[in-house]
């Protein structure tokens, strides 16, 4: 795993963790609907964007530890369940639900859901990224 890929979803990451703690601060409370339904779409949009980032970092894992059929032609339900088995994501149930999220958005509903998921998506984001860099510190120390 190169280093520019952990700092992307480093970037993805804190983008999210910023549009949430802004929608959960006081601030936010005292916004008219309409500007709490921009904020929404602003945690909604990054949790998409940072989900597609986790995707490719699990991806990358997956090929570098397994091997590229562990990747090629696989769905992303596929993917994560091999990256639980392997030990690069924890929960799985989580991560499936967060698929679902990412494509059930769409509608103000679901949008609503996947802004309460954020937080927790957050979270399991980061335990990723600390993976992934552990493994790549451990490669490197291997390799030296």
């Amino acid at each position: 795993m190169e280093k520019r890929n952990s700092d992307k979803l480093a970037k993805a990451i804190r983008a999210l963790e910023d549009a949430i703690k802004y929608s959960r601060s006081g601030e936010f409370q005292g916004l008219n609907i309409e500007f709490k339904s921009v904020l929404i779409a602003s945690v909604v949009q990054n949790f998409n964007l940072t989900l597609r980032v986790c995707r490719q970092m699990i991806a990358l894992q997956l090929s570098e530890q397994v091997g590229p059929q562990a990747v090629t032609g696989k769905t992303p339900q596929e993917m994560f369940r091999s990256a639980a088995g392997e030990g690069i994501i924890g929960n799985l149930s989580h991560w499936l639900e967060y698929l679902e999220c990412e494509h059930l958005s769409q509608t103000s509903q679901v949008a609503l859901r996947t802004f309460e998921k954020a937080s927790a998506f957050v979270a399991d984001a980061g335990e990723l990224l600390r993976t992934c860099t552990r493994r790549l510190e451990n490669e490197r120390r291997r390799a030296a």
